[in-house]
């Protein structure tokens, strides 16, 4: 739950180093991965709503680019957190210009 805490903290998004994205998001996929599927509702519902948004912006990106087995993941993870952030956190992500 911390290392998810801390992937959500700072992330990349004023930089342009695509690298540095990339590494960062296989960083915090590697993390929502390693959860298991009944941790997932209590590690969302402690985070702060800008973490919650965070999230929805890496999820979104694993979306764009998805591996064989982490779109169930991700969807489970996007459940969850459209349950702590509401429409209003979708909204937020996909209207931001600044990427993960």
């Amino acid at each position: 739950m911390e290392a998810l805490k801390v992937c959500l903290e700072d992330p990349p998004v004023s930089t342009k180093d695509k690298a540095l994205k990339e590494r960062n998001f296989n960083v915090v996929l590697d993390v929502l991965t390693r959860f298991r599927a009944a941790d997932v509702e209590k590690a969302v519902k402690s985070l702060s709503s800008e973490q919650v948004d965070v999230l929805m912006k890496y999820i979104y990106r694993g979306f764009a680019s998805p591996t064989e087995n982490s779109c169930g993941i991700l969807l489970s993870w996007h459940d969850k957190a459209v349950t702590a952030g509401g429409l209003g956190s979708i909204v937020r992500v996909l209207t931001d210009r600044k990427s993960v």
